[in-house]
């Protein structure tokens, strides 16, 4: 008889507005140092921005200029970088703007680890970003966040029992979540899928399996998104892929109905690589899957997936940055057409980067004595060195609704 978990409801705690954590909506801290000895060169094609003129009073037959609308400053990004090994314990998110600087520090305990006879887990996820909030997990069930626009952060209890562990994600509009539970307490392992309110109150099972392991990583389009992996212990990522190669431990990704969880989409044609991106995902195979599930191209069939590197899509879908085959310490911003029309140094073959922006990358890794990095590598510009360390984890606000 199948073991069904009983999970109780997501249950909001708020905090007070006295503990002054939201982010500032400008970026108000300067670039955390200063730029190391390396500058980016334009992309191969590309021209770097050119000076305005200098501004002349009209001239007789030049009239007076119609006054323009001034356009919407955009809001800024920021990258996410998650350090699990500067303690066994604890975990460091970073918050790193376009320029390097580092806008906030958190703290979070991590999660119980599960070594069992069947293997190590998997290493799941920690955080998840919306529109306006990034959302983080402090130990094995409490659910954190911090908000962009100064609304009070807010504690949550997810239902994990003892021996499992969770993950989660929220949706864009922070109104809903969805969590998957993995007991191994029980052999093989059993996953449970459920999403409710955010604010709790509609909890309701989607999936259950013993042989299907999936979690949350976001939310596309109203459909959910589920990583899907070999199995639930870090053994099984080298069944499919020389490694992780990705924040999500993921090989392929399921898009399903957050209410009953039939899939509507397959992004499986490929071994999936990097960080999701708003035109799909990479390939360590070469190449890149869109939304649809299908191979976007043209892209080169001779380029990264020689060697199988982390591979990370641009939010364009134009580019494509991914250490050189023949020299790893480089990573290499790919053209579709297989040109590389830049480079920068990079951590090795399956460390991944972020793309903050179309044009701006962070480089992070999980070796604790990587550097991180922020360059524009499409226009170019000065390389500045993160005073943070970790791997990328979620671009903030997201990029994927």
């Amino acid at each position: 008889m199948k073991r069904t978990l009983t999970l109780a409801p997501l249950v909001l705690l708020l905090l007070g507005c006295s503990t002054g954590v939201a982010l500032p909506t400008v970026p108000s801290v300067t670039p955390a140092g200063s730029p190391v000895a390396e500058y980016a060169s334009p992309a191969a094609g590309q021209r770097s921005p050119s000076p305005s003129p200098a501004s002349q009073s009209p001239g007789p037959s030049q009239g007076i200029p119609s006054p323009q609308p001034t356009p919407t400053p955009k809001p800024p990004s920021f990258a996410v970088l998650v350090d699990l090994t500067s303690s066994s314990s604890d975990y460091t998110l970073s918050i790193v703007d376009e320029v390097g600087g580092v806008a906030r520090q958190l703290e979070a305990r991590q999660r119980t680890p599960m070594n069992t006879h069947g293997g190590t887990g998997i290493q799941l996820p920690y955080v998840s970003a919306t529109r306006t909030s990034l959302y983080y997990l402090d130990g094995d069930s409490r659910l954190l966040a911090i908000n962009m626009n100064g609304v009070p952060p807010f504690a949550a209890a997810l239902a994990v029992p003892s021996g499992s562990a969770g993950a989660f994600a929220v949706s864009p509009d922070d109104k809903q979540i969805a969590v998957s539970v993995l007991d191994y307490t029980v052999s093989p392992v059993h996953l449970t899928l459920y999403t409710d309110a955010l604010a709790g109150g509609h909890k309701r099972v989607i999936y259950q399996s013993s042989s299907n392991y999936v979690w949350p990583v976001a939310w596309h389009s109203g459909l959910l998104v589920l990583a899907h992996a070999v199995g639930p212990f870090e053994e099984d990522i080298a069944k499919a892929a020389p490694a992780r190669g990705n924040p999500y431990s993921a090989v392929s990704y399921h898009l399903v109905d957050p209410t009953n969880a039939y899939r509507k989409v397959l992004m499986g044609a490929c071994t999936v690589s990097g960080p999701l991106s708003p035109a799909g995902s990479g390939c360590i195979q070469g190449g890149a899957i869109d939304w649809n599930g299908n191979d976007p191209g043209p892209w080169s069939t001779t380029d990264w997936g020689t060697r199988s590197s982390a591979a990370a899509l641009s939010p364009d879908g134009q580019w494509m940055a991914a250490a050189i085959p023949d020299n790893p310490a480089v990573m290499g911003i790919w053209a579709k057409n297989g040109v590389v029309a830049n480079r920068i140094a990079g951590p090795g073959l399956h460390e991944w980067a972020g793309w903050i922006t179309d044009q701006v990358i962070i480089i992070g890794s999980a070796d604790p004595t990587w550097q991180p990095k922020v360059a524009n590598v499409v226009s170019g510009g000065p390389v500045h060195g993160v005073s943070a360390r970790g791997f990328f984890a979620a671009v903030l606000p997201t990029n994927i609704v």
